[in-house]
């Protein structure tokens, strides 16, 4: 009679085949997790980013107090011209902030009466890349929308949509994100 202790070659081939599933599967699950996670992390990184320019260009830079923001202005003007996606230059009394959405994918913020003359790049670390989509929409006090040309002084509310995408080289195939907020002006 023969010892029948230990496993036959059809046995071990089973297992083998079954661990091999297993560990597709493990391997298919985590690799699909960490994209999702990249994704996940790389929208939550341009949400940011975004919220921060929307913060300086509403409240300007706290840090110095020439630097006033959308909401503390007193008059606008359009100045969008071929060369930049969007340009809008707002007053407070004899102080401006001129604000420049570039093709590159940069918000520009220059104020006048800042003692450096630099303008300011609002893209911080260079993360994001401002899509084309972004603007800046104006409204009356009853909600219509105000042709900024002709109607500037009729101006109360601001619509900024901001669209952008991660300059990171893996994430070329995921869509904008956009931002949408809105500035109620206190000084129109």
């Amino acid at each position: 009679m023969r010892d029948s202790r230990g496993f036959t070659l059809i046995e071990l081939m089973v297992a083998m085949i079954i661990l091999v599933v297993i560990f597709g599967l493990v391997t298919f699950l985590y690799t699909k997790a960490s994209k999702i996670r990249k994704v996940v992390v790389v929208t939550s990184e341009i949400q940011q980013t975004l919220s921060q320019i929307v913060d300086t260009l509403t409240y300007g830079d706290r840090a110095d107090e020439s630097h006033f923001g959308i909401i503390h202005s007193t008059g606008l003007d359009d100045n969008t011209n071929p060369d930049t996606m969007h340009n809008v230059t707002f007053s407070k009394g004899t102080d401006t902030m001129e604000i420049t959405i570039e093709p590159e994918g940069n918000i520009t913020v220059y104020w006048s009466a800042s003692a450096t003359t630099d303008p300011i790049i609002l893209n911080l670390g260079k993360k994001v890349k401002i899509d084309d989509e972004s603007k800046f929409e104006y409204f009356n006090t009853n909600g219509d929308r105000v042709d900024l040309a002709t109607e500037s002084d009729k101006v109360s509310f601001i619509r900024i949509t901001l669209w952008a995408r991660s300059t990171d080289p893996g994430m070329k195939s995921a869509p904008s994100v956009p931002l949408v907020t809105g500035v109620r002006l206190r000084g129109i």
